[in-house]
């Protein structure tokens, strides 16, 4: 496999040491980090340049379907969280994705833990990455007027 467990610890040690909530990296070097929360850096990134995830690493804090469905759409080859759901390890492993994590759990909490975050349930019954992608452009957008 590569290098691709190195860059995973690389990325992993550089998320938890460096307070970041994303980090990517490519051929081991990092290419983006990010404090933003949420999809947000994987959307920022797909926007700016969809080749950017393509045989990259990935280490999050929190990944549930709809990171997942980003992910695997746009190439990553491995990725870390320290709180995966159930749902997200479903996507890696039908997409042949390497990934670890610290927690599984059924799914991703909102931000005031009352309910189930809302990227969990507008990715909860879809398949393709690139509809994905679409929809939570789209909410981002219109619901919460967020242009990324």
């Amino acid at each position: 496999m590569d290098n691709t467990i190195v860059d995973l610890e690389r990325a992993k040690e550089i998320l938890l040491n460096g307070k970041f909530t994303f980090v990517l990296l490519k051929d081991g070097e990092i290419i983006k980090t990010s404090h933003k929360k949420g999809v947000i850096p994987f959307m920022k990134i797909i926007r700016e340049n969809d080749q950017m995830l393509e045989n990259a690493v990935i280490a999050d804090k929190v990944i549930g379907k709809a990171a997942a469905l980003l992910a695997t759409g746009y190439k990553a080859k491995a990725v870390y969280a320290v709180v995966m759901s159930q749902k997200a390890k479903e996507v890696f492993e039908d997409h042949s994705i390497f990934y670890q994590f610290n927690h599984c759990v059924d799914y991703i909490k909102n931000r005031d833990k009352s309910d189930q975050c809302p990227m969990e349930k507008l990715t909860r019954e879809l398949e393709d990455p690139h509809v994905a992608y679409q929809r939570i452009l789209k909410y981002y957008q219109e619901v919460l007027k967020i242009d990324l």
